[in-house]
């Protein structure tokens, strides 16, 4: 089964970001990104997930755990090419 980035479900909001799953086991972070606000996904944990209210209000402050994850592979996104998931790109987290 092929996931594309219209699959994504989005299950929590913050400003230009959100986090979210593909399918029923694939955690994402959602981040708008470009002049078009294309939307990037990058792989979390159920931890991350669970935990984005807290770190997702302090990235104003503190960026280390925005940046960790921004620095991860997209696993998918809204550009031209990029729009399936890359499963290979997944990691066990």
């Amino acid at each position: 089964m092929t996931l594309r980035y219209t699959d994504y479900i989005r299950l929590k909001t913050g400003s230009n970001q959100s986090v979210g799953k593909f399918g029923d086991d694939i955690y994402a972070y959602e981040v708008l990104t470009g002049i078009a606000d294309s939307p990037e996904y990058h792989q979390i944990s159920k931890k991350e997930f669970e935990s984005f209210e807290t770190w997702s209000q302090e990235y104003i402050t503190d960026l280390k755990k925005v940046y960790e994850i921004i620095n991860r592979p997209v696993i998918c996104s809204g550009y031209l090419g990029r729009a399936e998931l890359n499963t290979s790109l997944l990691r066990d987290i």
